[in-house]
């Protein structure tokens, strides 16, 4: 690997520390380095070895020479924090709140320069809280796979209180056990999933826990989304749309995250944000899939249509590819597909290539001129008029609109 190191003279780095480079600890890079760019900084991203304690990291920085830190905490719960000999500011994301607040008690803390990013999990269950109420389930429920974790707990007490509010009682699952895969586990999920009061609409602690739940759900014979609604959270988009039904899910905002970050430590390092200081990335927006759609009428061949569409939408299906998962005769398919979700088969297409399109614009490195083979439209001509005749503006200004601006958080 070919490292960037600047001289002395030079230096405008910030270390960014991660364990192994999954989804989110990408999409926090990816916000931290448009900060970096848009301000002057060069981001040296580093992967510590297993087990690699402060002394590890001391070396690092004596040999990087960084401004600051930026340290994602939320994969890898132990990895290094600074000592009181790193004074360089030290921003770590998605501390656990325990180990934060000992940090900050720790009577040595006056030597260092901390900063904390977390998720507003609190949000988070507020949004799903909302739109499950919204759909008016007789009941509902809470389930975590990490009981002890602290971003599931403050999922769980702000569902459990935004429910409350609306006079009903959230059921709680602890799913102890269920992370690891054991059987047992699910097996009490699916019990308990079936004795729960229907319809009933369901928040996960996040979107692998959703999966145990649609697992045990298919087990047990619980019919999701017309018995049990089920939202869960991080937008991971390979697992969502590969799960039956295709999960709704909180698209949280890494990239703000990230972003929120390299200001933070830029602050830091300026001296307009004191030591201490902890700021909150919140959700971009709830993605709607199956899991928690509910259909006017109870026909199973349109929702095997439905999940058929969300699957093959890239490879340009028409309305007629849809047919025969229907079965019947073109106007009779066609009727029952409308009176079962209120949208003719071609407009149900459009709304997922579009779907899928807004989400592809958030992806900066993709070129506009890629995008129109990746969901399905015959030509970039083609998919510029119909943007064009259905948001009002160019994928170029919806691009430029919807970029993460600068935030000012001193």
């Amino acid at each position: 690997m070919l490292y960037f190191i600047p001289t002395m003279e030079e230096n405008r780095t910030i270390l960014y520390l991660h364990g192994p480079l999954v989804r989110t600890s990408r999409l926090l890079l990816e916000g931290l380095s448009a900060f970096a760019a848009a301000n002057g900084f060069h981001v040296q991203r580093m992967s510590p070895p297993q087990g690699a304690g402060t002394g590890y990291l001391r070396r690092l920085i004596d040999f990087w020479q960084p401004l600051g830190i930026v340290e994602d905490c939320g994969v890898e719960p132990n990895m290094p924090l600074p000592d009181a000999s790193i004074r360089s500011p030290f921003v770590c994301i998605d501390l656990d709140e325990a180990r934060r607040e000992t940090e900050l008690a720790n009577g040595k803390c006056r030597f260092r320069i901390l900063g904390f990013v977390n998720a507003d999990s609190a949000a988070f269950a507020q949004i799903a809280a909302r739109e499950l109420l919204l759909r008016d389930f007789r009941s509902y429920a809470y389930v975590s796979a990490y009981q002890e974790a602290y971003w599931s707990k403050l999922r769980e007490r702000s569902f459990a209180e935004a429910v409350e509010l609306c006079g009903h009682t959230a059921s709680v699952f602890d799913g102890r056990g269920l992370a690891s895969g054991i059987a047992s586990g699910v097996q009490r999920l699916g019990t308990w999933l079936k004795a729960l009061p229907k319809p009933c609409g369901l928040l996960a602690a996040n979107d692998r826990t959703a999966a145990f739940v649609l697992t045990a759900a298919a087990r047990h014979g619980v019919a999701i989304p017309d018995e049990v609604g089920v939202i869960g959270i991080d937008d991971d988009e390979m697992l969502c749309e590969n799960m039956s039904p295709p999960l709704t899910s909180i698209k949280t905002n890494l990239f703000q995250g990230g972003h929120i970050a390299g200001q933070l430590v830029a602050d830091l390092i300026g001296k307009r944000a004191k030591s201490g200081t902890t700021l909150l990335y919140g959700a971009q927006k709830i993605v709607q899939r199956l899991s928690t759609r509910r259909l006017k009428t109870q026909t199973p061949s349109v929702r095997i249509a439905l999940e058929t569409i969300r699957r093959r939408v890239a490879e340009g299906i028409s309305a007629v590819d849809i047919l025969p998962v229907l079965g019947g005769s073109r106007r009779s398919a066609e009727k029952r597909f409308r009176l079962a979700t209120g949208k003719s088969i071609l407009e149900e297409i459009l709304d997922v290539r579009f779907e899928k399109l807004l989400s592809l614009l958030e992806q900066r490195h993709l070129p506009l001129g890629s995008l129109a083979g990746l969901v399905g439209f015959s030509s970039d001509n083609h998919l510029q008029r119909l943007f064009k005749a259905r948001f009002g503006m160019t994928l170029t200004d919806y691009r430029r609109k919807n970029q993460v601006p600068r935030l000012d958080h001193a």
